[in-house]
């Protein structure tokens, strides 16, 4: 295999090595084919190896896994919280508008529905509810919640575009409407089951920790999607 010199050392390397084993430079070309580089870009965001086909497996039949394994050092087979969350947010708030009820409240003279907005907040609300965390699980540090919340919110971003695609069914028909409370229900359980397995306490304590949370996030939400729902049209 042809070898490689790294610019920066002049380490000789060996051909597929991708960063210089001596200085850490990156070996990778800035000036290739536009083909080349996009293929590179669409492996870096969504881990065409496999990782990321796996680690979705994983977030939605396995609660609190992805974030244990990645607290504990477990992270090269699996996608990265930040990763994880910028995919799963960014398919999400590309679906909201066609997925979203239409009511007629969200627009007016003076206000406008913003998935922009919406995509924001919930950006902002990543800190919030890791704080939240941080002041139930209190030896844990603050990093790790960040963690868990990021694979959190994108299992309930999944959960929600569930919810809220069936909702127009779900006002008509009952065995839709049971579906949808299921799946609710089932959102519920994950959280409580991602605590427990993420923070090692027992269910009973789990799911005082999760009610807990509930109460103290549930406001900060609403406000927050007041807030991104009611924007003036002028703004900005």
């Amino acid at each position: 295999m042809t070898g490689q010199t790294c610019k920066n050392c002049e380490q000789t390397l060996p051909g597929d090595a991708a960063y210089c084993s001596a200085c850490g430079q990156s070996l990778r070309r800035i000036t290739r084919p536009w083909l080349e580089a996009s293929k590179e870009v669409a492996e870096e965001l969504f881990d065409v190896d496999g990782r990321m086909l796996r680690s979705f497996r994983y977030l939605l039949s396995r609660p609190g896994f992805l974030s244990h394994e990645y607290i504990n050092g477990h992270r090269v087979a699996y996608t990265s919280p930040v990763r994880m969350y910028l995919v799963v947010s960014l398919l999400f708030f590309l679906v909201l508008p066609l997925i979203l009820p239409e009511r007629t409240d969200f627009t007016n003279e003076d206000h406008n529905f913003s998935a922009d907005l919406y995509s924001k907040a919930m950006f902002l609300l990543l800190p919030v509810f890791s704080l939240l965390l941080k002041l139930f699980y209190r030896r844990s540090y603050y990093l790790a919640h960040l963690v868990f919340t990021a694979y959190l919110f994108s299992a309930m971003f999944i959960g929600f575009a569930a919810l809220m695609s069936i909702e127009t069914a779900a006002d008509r028909y009952l065995m839709v409407f049971a579906l949808q409370f299921v799946i609710f229900m089932a959102m519920g359980y994950y959280v409580v089951a991602a605590l427990r397995k993420t923070y090692g306490e027992s269910w009973a304590k789990s799911t005082l920790k999760f009610f807990g949370l509930l109460l103290a996030f549930l406001p900060v939400l609403a406000i927050s999607i007041e807030l991104a729902s009611h924007v003036p049209v002028n703004a900005g």
